[in-house]
């Protein structure tokens, strides 16, 4: 009786190994992404305390004011650096799930393709395994009619 061979093995395997690739990609951007939502966080906590200090604070020489508003509106840039690379992760990150989804999609129907052949192999083996049980019980009813004919 011959072995269970998926013809679409190779092609199942590699799709799931890409899909192991695309969820560690996904990953990757995601753990950068949290990063620059760190350092977003950081620089709003430092933008509000600035303002904290501005609000505090009553005299203050004209440089010092120069050297805050500037140092403010830095801040201000950084923070905006940071949400525009921010949108990115997330735009790298949906085109990346969205490669998941068709992988997953592609994976379920070699699989349902894999269960279909698997099913039709074992009947196949089931109508294999009755031929070869009538063929015996042929034999014994033809060699039990030999022994009564001598």
């Amino acid at each position: 009786m011959k072995k269970f061979v998926y013809s679409l093995q190779r092609v199942l395997t590699l799709r799931e190994k890409r899909e192991e690739l695309l969820r560690q990609e996904m990953s990757r951007l995601i753990f950068k992404r949290n990063q620059h939502d760190h350092v977003k966080f950081y620089f709003e906590k430092k933008l509000s305390d600035e303002y904290e200090k501005q609000r505090t604070q009553t005299s203050f020489l004209v440089a010092d004011r120069i050297q805050l508003d500037h140092h403010l509106s830095e801040t201000r840039g950084q923070i905006y650096h940071q949400k525009i690379l921010i949108a990115e992760y997330e735009t790298k990150i949906e085109k990346k799930r969205l490669e998941i989804l068709e992988n997953r999609k592609s994976i379920r129907t070699l699989e349902r393709l894999k269960e279909r052949k698997w099913d039709q192999y074992q009947y196949e083996t089931l109508i294999d395994e009755r031929k070869t049980m009538d063929e015996i019980a042929n034999r014994a009813v033809v060699v039990g009619r030999h022994f009564d004919f001598a």
